[in-house]
């Protein structure tokens, strides 16, 4: 594997756990007020559906060959995306924004 797509590589694995991490957040938001059985089957379905799109992108972009590191990014991107999210985004006040 070439030094430029396994930077690529890393760019995509970093993007796709920040991009993990916000349709985690939105996820329990939809099934917040489900019982809780629903709420294991729909995370589990919800994590195995995350899973294969990851493949099928690393599929696609390097015939499906990465490393364990790159998974890593994976976890790292998520961190930083609970970071974006626990240090801006919940702290924006959305009511004065859109103010009538």
């Amino acid at each position: 594997m070439s030094s430029t797509l396994q930077l690529i590589s890393f760019l995509v694995s970093f993007l796709y756990g920040i991009f993990f991490y916000f349709l985690t957040v939105f996820n329990f938001y939809l099934i917040k007020d489900l019982k809780l059985y629903l709420k294991h089957i729909l995370t589990f379905i919800y994590v195995i559906d995350m899973t294969i799109i990851y493949i099928i992108i690393f599929y696609h972009l390097n015939k499906g060959y990465f490393h364990i590191y790159f998974i890593l990014m994976v976890f790292v991107g998520f961190f930083i995306g609970y970071l974006i999210y626990k240090n801006f985004l919940s702290k924006i006040n959305v009511k004065r924004i859109f103010r009538h």
